[in-house]
């Protein structure tokens, strides 16, 4: 039996990790004290269904999201695709 993950519990999940990832990683390194850039950080999740990120500030990072649609897609006998979304990716970046 499959146990679906509810929004109400990734998202506060997604987001302490984002902060977390960003916030470890936003420490002056060597590029940085030159005035560098910052590095671009990119996290995937695969869901049933679509789910929301973190979108906003963390430390000294801009963070969004993007739903992505998987597809599945087969040809029918008169040569028509049919297509179905067969589950979600939610990619997380910070730049």
């Amino acid at each position: 039996m499959t146990k679906l993950i509810t929004l109400a519990k990734v998202a506060p999940a997604l987001a302490l990790a984002a902060v977390a990832a960003v916030t470890t990683l936003a420490g002056t390194g060597a590029a940085e004290a030159r005035g560098g850039s910052k590095e671009y950080f990119v996290q995937h999740y695969t869901f049933k269904k679509p789910m929301h990120g973190f979108s906003g500030r963390a430390g000294n990072y801009m963070c969004d999201y993007q739903r992505l649609p998987n597809r599945v897609c087969v040809m029918d006998k008169n040569g028509n695709e049919k297509c179905r979304i067969k589950d979600w990716t939610l990619r997380q970046h910070c730049y």
